[in-house]
């Protein structure tokens, strides 16, 4: 079984703040993936698959986020996977 080479090429953080009431957890997350984009000078066409580490849904009232975060990225269609180990999600990803 052959296996595919991946590589994180680019980073991206949004602004650290206690509270951010001016955007959502779709826009934060938007933030954050167009700053990494910036960063490796890249476009959303040259990303093959999307993962994403986040908290488990208990604990911010969202269900299967994976899925609407997918959408505010322009990432429809193509493969996302969600990793979520509770408070270790940084790590796992």
């Amino acid at each position: 079984m052959g296996h595919d080479r991946v590589a994180v090429v680019g980073i991206g953080q949004t602004k650290h703040s206690a509270t951010r009431g001016d955007v959502s957890m779709a826009g934060l997350v938007r933030e954050a993936a167009l700053r990494a984009l910036a960063d490796a000078e890249m476009t959303w066409s040259d990303i093959d698959a999307v993962v994403i580490g986040k908290a488990p849904d208990f604990f911010e009232g969202v269900m299967m986020p994976d899925l609407f975060l997918a959408d505010a990225l322009g990432f429809t269609g193509k493969p996302m996977f969600r990793v979520h180990t509770a408070g270790s999600v940084g790590g796992s990803t």
